[in-house]
């Protein structure tokens, strides 16, 4: 996605010193960069880096400079190039519409605008929500909710009766669900703490994602 330096200066509260016009498509390290690649360095000793790389506009905290550059100047250059990096990053497709591979049970409910990508299965009284992404191979339990809005990469799995909240992104290959809060001595022997008995929830606040039982 294309934006100016003044533009992104805008988005993530940098001041602009140099040409506000210099187009940006993408993010990079220094020595990968192209010329319309956004890069950044926070300490002097990167500095050489920066100057030597073929990106034209730079981000940079208080204190340091590159000649010939655009320079977005901000007080956190790491937290402002992660904003950037987030405006510039047009997200993959990980499902459009409803594949005819994918398994639904009959008392599911798929949101119309929801899509469900190749091989994945989705069980009873499961909820996927408006505009949400089910990736290829997924299995969603029975009982699960996913909210708005989600990204579901290829083969993750939910057990039954998870609850996604809205906006949450699960990369490819995660298990939700599954058993892992470990042992408790009681009744003479080590008892299984399984999380099948627990209900959880992953929810979005703010840029923190959250997964509570």
């Amino acid at each position: 996605m294309k934006h100016t330096a003044k533009d992104l200066a805008d988005a993530i509260g940098a001041t602009v010193e140099g040409d506000g016009s210099t187009e940006v498509t993408g993010v990079a390290a220094p020595e990968r960069a192209s010329s319309s690649d956004l890069i950044f360095v926070n300490a002097t000793k990167h500095v050489s880096r920066a100057g030597s790389s073929a990106a034209k506009c730079v981000v940079l905290p208080a204190g340091l400079s590159v000649a010939g550059k655009t320079v977005l100047r901000a007080e956190n250059a790491k937290v402002a190039f992660a904003g950037a990096a987030a405006l510039l990053r047009e997200p993959s497709i990980i499902a459009s519409g409803v594949h005819p591979t994918a398994v639904i049970a009959p008392l599911a409910k798929i949101a119309g605008s929801a899509s469900i990508g190749p091989y994945a299965v989705i069980g009873e009284d499961a909820h996927i929500g408006e505009h949400t992404q089910i990736g290829a191979h997924c299995v969603i339990g029975a009982g699960s909710w996913i909210g708005d809005n989600c990204r579901i990469h290829h083969r993750v799995t939910l057990y039954a009766n998870m609850r996604i909240g809205n906006r949450v992104e699960i990369h490819a290959g995660a298990v939700v669900g599954a058993d892992g809060f470990g042992y408790v001595y009681g009744q003479g022997r080590h008892l299984e703490i399984s999380a099948g008995r627990y209900r959880g929830d992953c929810r979005r606040r703010g840029n923190r994602r959250e997964y509570h039982n």
